[in-house]
């Protein structure tokens, strides 16, 4: 008897379920009319993939120019000063560690502000 209860219960849960997935589906599909779905066009998506990573590099070389720059004028000022006067090579280390903590000061300011 309890095995017949518990198949007839199975049973009735199933066909809730079915129809309660029956629903959903119908409200989804409803969703979809309602709202349909649109995909852009792959080609704009390629173009804008594109010149996205055309202006990463334009912009890496840059900063990289800057860099290699810099570096240079720093190794020419800095071996310019050793053979020429040593002592000035202590009052640029001394005038950079002074400025230092106040550009690291601005930085923080301008981040702060945004």
């Amino acid at each position: 008897m309890k095995e017949y209860d518990s198949k007839n219960s199975n049973s009735m849960l199933d066909d809730e379920d079915e129809l309660t997935v029956k629903q959903l589906i119908d409200d989804l599909e409803k969703l979809d009319q309602w709202n349909p779905v649109s995909t852009p066009n792959l080609q704009w998506f390629q173009q804008n993939v594109e010149l996205e990573k055309k202006r990463i590099r334009k912009k890496q070389w840059k900063d990289l120019l800057t860099f290699m720059s810099v570096a240079v004028f720093v190794l020419s000022v800095g071996i310019a000063v050793v053979y020429r006067q040593p002592i000035l090579i202590l009052y640029f280390q001394l005038v950079g560690i002074i400025l230092l903590p106040l550009a690291l000061n601005k930085t923080r300011k301008k981040v702060s502000n945004e």
